[in-house]
């Protein structure tokens, strides 16, 4: 299941933009299992790493400076777990925006869905992330445990040179059974 919200998004994006009128050139970007790798160097050994999201935003760039494209940016979860640099924003350095929110926001995404390792840093940790970002955090079958309601914003309609796109977000369905109650029931008001 799992799997399955990785893959929703892109596919459900490519199957919408195939239909677009009049030849309109839309190209989408995804990152999945960023696990805080936003810098091209590894912060414990010193080296360079393959991925990050500084490479990232290279490509970004360059793909939104193609003239008549637009650039549809995703983020499918699991963002804010792994790197130290994530873990002292998250935990430690908390009296300023969060390292990661000022990194998505800087480079426009669209959307984001909530993965379960984004779950696993607690409610202060993702409601702060989701108050501080400029897009919406996705997450449809997340529903709160105080009022029956999504906790996140189910979905969003993103428009790119006059096409309208509906993104779905999901998460997997197996917190509840992976992840202690106090991390993810309730609300931000009362925990």
């Amino acid at each position: 299941m799992q799997r399955l919200q990785h893959l929703l998004i892109p596919v459900m994006l490519l199957a919408m933009i195939s239909c677009q009128p009049r030849g309109q050139n839309i190209k989408i970007i995804a990152t999945t299992d960023v696990h805080g790798s936003f810098f091209p160097t590894d912060i414990n050994s010193g080296k360079e790493k393959p991925v990050s999201l500084a490479r990232v935003q290279s490509l970004v760039r360059i793909e939104r400076s193609i003239q008549d494209q637009e650039v549809v940016l995703l983020d499918n979860g699991d963002i804010i777990q792994g790197d130290p640099v994530v873990y002292y924003y998250n935990f430690e350095k908390t009296d300023v925006p969060h390292l990661c929110g000022q990194i998505l926001n800087f480079m426009k995404y669209d959307a984001a869905t909530v993965g379960n390792h984004d779950i696993e840093a607690g409610h202060p940790v993702y409601d702060r992330l989701v108050s501080e970002s400029n897009f919406p955090w996705l997450a449809a079958n997340a529903i709160s445990t105080d009022n029956g309601e999504p906790y996140f914003q189910p979905y969003s309609i993103i428009e790119k040179g006059g096409v309208r796109m509906a993104v779905l977000g999901l998460i997997t369905p197996a917190i509840p059974s992976w992840l202690p109650p106090d991390i993810w029931s309730g609300n931000l008001e009362n925990g």
